[in-house]
């Protein structure tokens, strides 16, 4: 088949089409497959929908709240919060809650009411929440996500329960962040390597992170009884024999401790843990394996627990390098797997599929003691440092973060658990290689079948 000049010219432009498509769609694979975005249909869902945590709240929030969103019309946040405003209001009517009533005012244009709000505890623009003669007042960058430009419908939900608990829980709930041992910074805003996402999430709960330095001379080891939970994250530096004492002791009472293991040793962690049924790193002796970029996602998480109940079977959470952790139930403690992850099977062996715990819970009965309530010692322990940074909790594709708030607020004892926000906020994303899996496919599936459809109409018209 001879084809004319002009089917031949026509036809070089159809396949120098496709080529140039081909190429767009690798360019964009391999931004895909590195950014690895994610897709939220918060917005094309209709009305927000409120999370098992954000009802959890309202059902331990009783009386009249008068919420006043003082608000400019141009702000970003000014129409999804009032929607979100009236969802938390319909839902509270639903578990016979608090009685929430709303008030709109913008401040260029009702000036004297404005006015009225500030005097009454209102610091500029955002939500004022009254009740009972206490307010709490949650400013506007408190609604919008970290660049401060677009509202983010998971933070707005999260700091707006989080203010409704502070009004029947004034005082807030403290957690210690242990310091003195080369411990992370929880205040660093590094957009890798710092916590400043950890942080903000764990103050719209109404939590408030603070330093803290074991004293063991001291008689309450310098843990106040204010301090509901400590953090000890990837300390460089072992913790002594004697501190270590006094935190088994101080678990024995009733304390509770979230535990981020470092990336080498154990910093004199491991005899603390092993009390509590956990050994870390003790086996398998392989490397967890890992995903493209050095991070690898896992979706298998305990159904059964409840910092990981509301999460298990629909959402991902990203580690790096993490340790195997080995839980050893005993009789008088309950000992949790949370998150599981594949091992790298041994070379020339047989087996696969081989998965380990990178994250366990351990719960254990407490004696009463003079400065701490009867209650249950509880410990937490992670297999790496680096699932609760930024590079993690600051990205939506997974649920690092919402994690980590469960993980606080059940050693603090805080009720509710589950992700940030409802059905369609929580945004699980990709890993790299699905990303490339996938767009290739598409890279290269399309332009075949356009030649191919070109081809047949080109042979069909000679």
């Amino acid at each position: 088949m001879r084809l004319s000049g002009g089917q031949r010219r026509w036809f070089a432009g159809a396949i120098l089409c496709v080529a140039l498509a081909a190429f767009a769609a690798v360019l964009a694979d391999a931004l895909l497959a590195r950014l690895r975005p994610t897709v939220d249909w918060t917005a094309w869902g209709g009305g927000p929908v409120l999370s098992e945590r954000g009802r959890a709240t309202l059902t331990d929030t009783s009386g009249t709240v008068s919420v006043a969103c003082v608000l400019p019309t141009e702000s970003p946040a000014a129409l999804p919060v009032g929607r979100l405003l009236r969802a938390f209001a319909q839902a509270s009517r639903d578990v016979a809650g608090a009685t929430i009533e709303i008030a709109y005012v913008d401040p260029r244009v009702e000036v004297g009411a404005a006015a009225r709000l500030m005097a009454q505890g209102a610091e500029g623009a955002g939500l004022l929440f009254r009740q009972a003669g206490r307010h709490v007042f949650l400013p506007e960058r408190a609604l919008l996500d970290d660049s401060g430009t677009a509202y983010d419908p998971a933070e707005a939900e999260s700091a707006v329960a989080a203010a409704l608990a502070r009004l029947s829980r004034p005082a807030g709930v403290e957690v210690g962040w242990l310091t003195g041992h080369g411990e992370a910074d929880f205040a660093g805003t590094d957009p890798v390597r710092g916590f400043s996402g950890l942080r903000r999430a764990l103050e719209n709960e109404g939590c408030r992170l603070r330093p803290l330095t074991l004293d063991v001379s001291a008689e309450d080891g310098g843990i106040p009884v204010t301090v509901g939970a400590v953090v000890i994250a990837g300390p460089r530096y072992p913790i002594t024999s004697a501190e270590r004492a006094f935190l088994l002791d101080w678990l024995d009472r009733g304390g509770r401790l979230l535990c981020a293991l470092p990336e080498a040793g154990d910093a004199g962690l491991g005899p603390l843990l092993e009390r509590w049924g956990v050994r870390a790193g003790a086996w398998p002796r392989r490397p967890i394996r890992r995903g493209e970029g050095d991070a690898g996602l896992t979706d298998a998480l305990s159904a059964e627990h409840p910092i990981t109940r509301e999460l298990a079977g629909k959402a991902s959470i990203a580690f790096g390098a993490p340790r195997a952790l080995a839980a050893e139930g005993r009789r008088d403690l309950t000992v949790t797997p949370l998150a599981r992850m594949e091992v790298a099977p041994v070379p020339g062996a047989a087996q696969t599929n081989e998965t380990v715990a990178v994250m366990v819970a351990a719960e254990r009965g407490g004696r009463v003691g003079a400065d701490l309530a009867f209650r249950p010692g509880r410990v937490v322990a992670v297999g790496e440092t680096a699932w609760a940074e930024n590079r993690n909790t600051l990205n939506h594709a997974s649920a690092n973060r919402d994690l980590a708030v469960n993980a606080i607020r059940w050693l603090t004892g805080l009720s509710g658990s589950g992700a940030r926000s409802g059905a369609g906020v929580l945004r699980v994303g990709q890993d790299a290689q699905a990303w490339r899996r996938d767009f290739l496919a598409v890279a290269l599936g399309v332009p075949f079948a356009l030649c191919l459809a070109l081809w047949l109409f080109t042979r069909r018209r000679g």
